[in-house]
């Protein structure tokens, strides 16, 4: 008897059925159209709300990614060129001039590379730091040969 029941209206359980058939449809175009959307950056803001409230990435905020400068001189009688200014470990610049301004941020690891040069010292001296510099000092004299001296971590203010 409750099989009669069932089947009272095949019609409407058709219309129901090809309904939900069509909003699963519907559900899962719509779901895809906006996870392509995503992709995009610029309107990743305005469908996601979460992105405006967390704001942009820290390393790329100009704030927190404080600089400061440095002066070295040469004291050899000449230019060195075999002789290199290393910052993190990745060349930086070659003594082949009498000064050398660089540029380093906080906890950066300055070294003086001699290690392809002739059998002759090198000295350099810091003759200038910017005003948030802590780390080294002015006056700093660093000698090597045919080795990687390290001149100084930098910290700044």
């Amino acid at each position: 008897m409750s099989l009669k029941k069932r089947n009272i209206r095949p019609e409407l359980n058709k219309k129901i059925e090809t309904l939900l058939v069509r909003a699963v449809l519907l559900g899962m175009l719509l779901l895809i159209t906006f996870q392509f959307v995503m992709l995009n950056e610029s309107a990743r803001v305005f469908l996601n709300y979460a992105t405006t409230l967390e704001g942009g990435a820290l390393e790329e905020s100009a704030i927190l990614t404080r600089e400061g400068s440095l002066y070295l001189v040469l004291e050899n009688e000449g230019p060195i060129p075999e002789a290199k200014l290393l910052l993190n470990g990745e060349p930086v610049t070659a003594l082949d001039t009498d000064e050398v301004k660089i540029m380093v941020r906080n906890n950066d690891v300055l070294e003086l590379d001699t290690s392809r040069s002739d059998d002759e010292f090198v000295h350099i001296c810091v003759v200038g730091i910017s005003d948030n510099v802590l780390q080294p000092s002015v006056g700093l004299r660093v000698k090597a040969r045919n080795k990687i001296e390290l001149i100084s971590r930098v910290k700044l203010k």
